[in-house]
């Protein structure tokens, strides 16, 4: 029962994607950006950025690839559920960023976030609605290095292959099996489970000893990210209104 407890509770938490009444957070920004201090990193903008929108408790994933020139910012956008779109009226200064998303078949989507700890976040407005988004830039390799970059055939891959995976929240236990495949630091993949059904890894990435992917299937998206030791994968999830811990071992 405990297991059937969580599970309800988790799908309850992803099922509903329906944009909610707009709701007053302006002074989210300037708690955001007061603690925010300026990167050393003078261009920290430009890059492919992998970003998570946050709807109502549901997590809908998406690229950014942005140009930085000065202050403007150029670029373009995409998500299964958008679209490919492009960058409008894009700046970047004092730390914020600011921008309009515009789609073919897709409301325009105002953009604006803060960069804290080389992660950026802040808020997006579209559809009559405000809600949440983040984005963590992904690693390439140094222009001044000659190195081979390793990719999975041809350094240690301790990722690829298929893993017994539990979630926990609340003292109760959801069993999920995951399919993963890296190339390079990008991975892909599958999960299947007998509550949950099946899904398809997006967004993801192997880096530094950290995992991260986004799990999408018949009832939303799930965020998820977690480090290995010993052999073992360990970490959180997020799906929005309902978090939790996540651990898993090789099959």
């Amino acid at each position: 029962m405990r297991v059937k407890t969580f599970v309800g509770l988790l799908l309850l938490a992803v099922a509903a994607a329906v944009p909610v009444a707009c709701s007053a957070a302006a002074n989210i920004h300037n708690e955001i950006w007061r603690h925010e201090v300026l990167p050393a990193d003078p261009d920290p903008i430009s890059g492919e950025w992998e970003v998570i929108f946050r709807v109502q408790g549901t997590t809908t994933p998406a690229t950014f690839k942005l140009k930085l020139d000065g202050d403007k910012v150029t670029g373009t956008a995409e998500s299964a559920h958008t679209g490919p779109g492009i960058v409008r009226d894009g700046w970047w200064k004092d730390n914020k960023l600011s921008f309009t998303l515009d789609f073919e078949k897709h409301e325009s989507i105002a953009i604006s976030g803060g960069l804290r700890d080389g992660e950026l976040s802040g808020e997006f407005r579209t559809e009559g609605f405000v809600e949440k988004w983040e984005g963590t830039k992904k690693k390439t390799p140094s222009p001044s290095s000659n190195a081979t970059v390793p990719s999975a055939s041809t350094a240690t891959d301790p990722i690829s292959g298929e893993w017994e995976a539990a979630f926990e929240a609340q003292g109760s236990k959801a069993p999920i099996t995951f399919k993963f495949k890296l190339d390079g630091d990008k991975v892909g993949g599958t999960s299947e489970s007998s509550h949950l059904g099946s899904g398809t890894l997006s967004n993801g990435s192997w880096a530094d000893g950290i995992l991260t992917f986004t799990m999408t299937g018949p009832h939303g998206s799930i965020a998820v990210k977690g480090t290995l030791k010993d052999a073992k994968l360990s970490g959180e999830f997020d799906a929005g209104q309902f978090k939790g811990t996540w651990a898993a071992s090789r099959k």
